[in-house]
């Protein structure tokens, strides 16, 4: 089986591309991957110019180079990522009546990103992060084939260097990541010393505990940061202020921290016990002050903090890589 990997244009989804092609590989499949990273400066430019002719251009030129690898390659499957340029409908229907079979990983909070609307239809295979009621909204537009895909840990990375920025010394407790506005109405309560913010857009916000917030953190950077930390933030997104507790999906920082070996506290998650135990593999919460107690608490029981972070990855290992998502792609294939 042949299949080519589409990566996306921006955003986090880019090292997903590159993830599940590895592990494509890993389990022998021959797989091709269209690189769309290198264009990410010009997708932005495009954007703000709001010129229809370069947008024009600029997804014609997208589109070229996603013809000419699938005439050089000749896939049989091709896996689209969230972001990546896979949403002309005229040339996926075109796509698949030459017999090959489309797939998409939407790996994406549904209620915030609503392209789906409008490319789900065109998929034969739809993967999602979420569960109900985002299935029952692709079963109202027509979309059948839906599967739900978790994100994973990649188990090709490297964490261990730094770009020099982030610093080399032993960090409390730290969080990285953009500012939305749950993240910065709650982190503004915490006043703990120690406490270290890292991430683009954070320089606007007046909280002493950032120490990167004017630029974007590197892949890099991150893992060093999280590494040196002995308790990692992980507070998922949401644009409502005093959301904590309260989501559906299961963010990519919580499969990289347990693959890691690193410990983090994070918000409970309703798809979260599929993957994980709440109290055994990774700590989660679901109010502001029980997150606060427990920095205190784990700050202070290091010998159970190691406990539970050798759990959360022998956990990852076992069941939640990127070699284990691409088998489960391969099973829907041939199911």
């Amino acid at each position: 089986m042949r299949v080519l990997i589409v990566g996306a244009i921006q955003g986090g989804t880019i090292p997903i591309g590159r993830a599940i092609y590895h592990a494509f590989k890993e389990i022998d499949v021959d797989a091709a991957f269209l690189d769309y990273s290198d264009v990410q400066r010009d997708f932005l430019d495009v954007l703000a110019s709001q010129d229809p002719n370069r947008s024009y251009q600029f997804h014609l030129n997208n589109k070229i180079r996603l013809l000419d690898i699938i005439s050089e390659f000749r896939p049989e499957v091709i896996v689209g990522i969230a972001q990546s340029p896979l949403n002309d409908r005229e040339m996926l229907s075109q796509l698949r009546q030459s017999g090959i079979r489309l797939c998409y990983w939407f790996t994406e909070d549904y209620r915030l990103f609503e392209y789906w609307k409008t490319i789900a239809p065109c998929f034969d295979y739809f993967f999602t992060i979420q569960q109900e009621p985002f299935w029952s909204e692709l079963r109202r537009i027509g979309c059948v084939n839906y599967h739900y895909l978790p994100l994973a840990f990649d188990t090709n990375m490297e964490w261990r260097n730094t770009d020099g920025a982030s610093g080399t010394s032993e960090i409390d407790v730290s969080f990285v990541g953009a500012p939305y506005p749950n993240r910065v109405n709650l982190f503004r309560q915490f006043s703990r010393s120690g406490f270290q913010i890292y991430g683009e857009g954070w320089a606007k916000y007046d909280n002493p505990h950032v120490v990167i917030g004017d630029r974007r953190i590197t892949d890099s950077e991150t893992r060093s940061i999280y590494d040196r930390t002995r308790i990692n933030i992980n507070l998922h997104s949401s644009p409502y202020q005093n959301s904590i507790g309260e989501g559906d999906f299961v963010n990519p920082r919580t499969f990289e921290l347990a693959g890691m070996g690193v410990f983090q506290l994070t918000d409970m998650r309703k798809l979260l016990t599929l993957h994980f135990n709440p109290a055994e593999e990774v700590i989660a919460l679901s109010c502001w002050e029980d997150m606060l107690y427990a920095v205190d608490y784990f700050i202070d029981n290091e010998d159970e903090r190691l406990d539970i972070t050798r759990n959360a990855q022998s956990r990852v290992l076992r069941e939640h890589t990127y070699t284990h998502r691409a088998l489960e792609i391969v099973e829907a294939l041939h199911s």
